[in-house]
């Protein structure tokens, strides 16, 4: 049985997403985030300030390596995860990776909203949008060099987007048994509009 990893950038919706699919889907779920916290023992601003951004991608690719032995999960991850190329392999290995997408506008409304600015410490100080446009346009190749199905969150809810990546998985019998891939789809119709993801920044 294979992992399903959401990719995306910070306000994508991919914590709130991983929920949903995992009660849909009857799995669990995790986050990478939380993963590092909890083996670190303190919280990711913290982990910044003593250890850097490297320090951190290096308890991120730890927290990844250890959820991918694991079976049956779905997986959000953190915004820079695709930065590492070992990170990207072991995804595309061991799992079904779905990349969640919205513009750089929209991911900024949902992280001021939810007041999610001030724990992103890439974005603290000012030119946050700016800083979050630019992370968001280096990281999409990234993104779509890994993606096995692309969903534009925009003017979806978590239980939608959740429900087109469950269809999906049902429609060739992926993330049960077999790994072996056929083209990349992309989910970039319109939903309903208004009913966007919320103001959680994941």
């Amino acid at each position: 049985m294979a992992n399903i990893y959401l990719i995306g950038p910070m306000g994508a919706g991919k914590s709130t997403v991983a929920r949903t699919l995992a009660a849909q889907l009857g799995w669990d779920w995790t986050d990478t985030d939380l993963e590092v916290e909890a083996a670190a023992g303190r919280p990711i601003p913290a982990i910044f300030a003593a250890e850097g951004e490297e320090g951190f991608r290096r308890r991120e690719e730890e927290a990844l390596a250890r959820v991918a032995e694991r079976d049956g999960l779905v997986v959000a991850t953190g915004g820079g995860i695709v930065l590492r190329p070992v990170n990207r392999e072991r995804m595309r290995r061991t799992g079904w990776v779905v990349y969640l997408t919205a513009p750089p506008e929209v991911l900024w409304r949902r992280l001021t909203l939810g007041h999610g600015v001030s724990d992103r410490p890439l974005l603290r100080g000012e030119d946050g949008q700016a800083r979050l446009a630019a992370l968001v346009a280096a990281r999409e190749p990234l993104y779509q060099e890994v993606a096995d199905l692309v969903v534009d969150t925009r003017d979806r809810g978590p239980a939608e987007v959740a429900a087109i990546i469950a269809r999906w998985l049902a429609a060739e019998d992926r993330g049960l048994d077999e790994k072996a891939r056929g083209p990349r789809h992309q989910a970039r119709e319109p939903g309903d509009k208004g009913k966007g993801l919320g103001d959680e920044g994941a």
